[in-house]
């Protein structure tokens, strides 16, 4: 789970990001990329958010994220849907102003034209990674370029100032400080007054602020980063268990680890074995 600018892994030739995911009550913390990005839901219920406006998914239901805007999303019991990421390079193909287009953010199944035109594009896109024939990047590529120009023709969003349709610019450019401060020094101490000192407002300012573009509190967020990374540290390395915990910033250890094990369903020992055992068995 990513809380910041996230860097995103194309794992395409033609540097498309396509996967299917399957999440079982998830946070994906706020975060923000270049790439637009969008979802089409397969089975359960998701709660996202864009910016400030949020909005309750459904089965058929396709949600748009445009390329740097804020967003979070939160998954409801057993949620199943494709995530297709397309990065600048496609985009600016668009047109030489793709930066300001803002294409429409929730296509439901009620508007039949467009939600059918692209459910029927994902699901190809789909059937071409699953059998990976000889040459199948070039007809993804294809395939996304159609998506794009359904999105040019029929889902430009129609609002006089696309620029300030969710929240202000400054204060989205303010969040994105603040969540990139977290991500360089979530492993020091890090205060709610040094957060509202960086964008220069008051704590009780920041924390409508923060909650209002994030949907958490400033202290989950910054917990929730810490996680991210203890989870990664403790796969990836051999460290102790306290260690990882002082090198990412966690004081309160009891507190942490009980919200670990709600959220990965066993403590950190347990997660360390399980994945070396499944490692020995493959």
């Amino acid at each position: 789970m990513k809380a910041e600018y996230e860097n995103v892994l194309d794992d395409h030739i033609g540097k498309i990001h396509f996967t299917y995911v399957n999440t079982w009550n998830q946070l994906l913390p706020a975060h923000w990329h270049e790439h637009l990005e969008i979802i089409y839901v397969l089975e359960g219920g998701i709660t996202a958010s864009i910016n400030d406006v949020s909005y309750e998914l459904k089965k058929g239901d396709i949600f748009l994220v445009n390329s740097n805007d804020i967003h979070y999303t939160y998954t409801h019991e057993d949620a199943k849907y494709y995530l297709l990421q397309i990065p600048p390079v496609h985009l600016e193909r668009i047109s030489t102003r793709w930066k300001g287009l803002k294409f429409q953010e929730l296509m439901t199944g009620e508007e039949k034209y467009l939600n059918c035109q692209l459910g029927e594009i994902f699901q190809e896109i789909a059937s071409l990674y699953e059998e990976k024939k000889e040459g199948y990047h070039l007809l993804v590529l294809s395939a996304v370029y159609r998506l794009l120009y359904l999105l040019s023709t029929e889902g430009i969003r129609e609002e006089e100032n696309t620029e300030t349709a969710h929240g202000t610019v400054r204060d989205l450019e303010r969040m994105k400080l603040c969540m990139e401060f977290v991500r360089e020094h979530y492993g020091e101490s890090i205060s709610l007054a040094d957060a509202a000192g960086l964008l220069s407002i008051t704590p009780e300012h920041f924390c409508r602020l923060f909650r209002k573009y994030t949907g958490q509190t400033f202290l989950a967020y910054v917990n929730q980063i810490r996680m991210e990374h203890f989870h990664t540290d403790l796969l990836e390395t051999d460290e102790n268990i306290t260690f990882l915990l002082d090198k990412n910033g966690i004081t309160n250890y009891k507190g942490f680890l009980r919200k670990f094990k709600e959220t990965y369903g066993e403590p950190p020992k347990e997660v360390r074995r399980s994945l070396r055992i499944g490692k020995n068995h493959l």
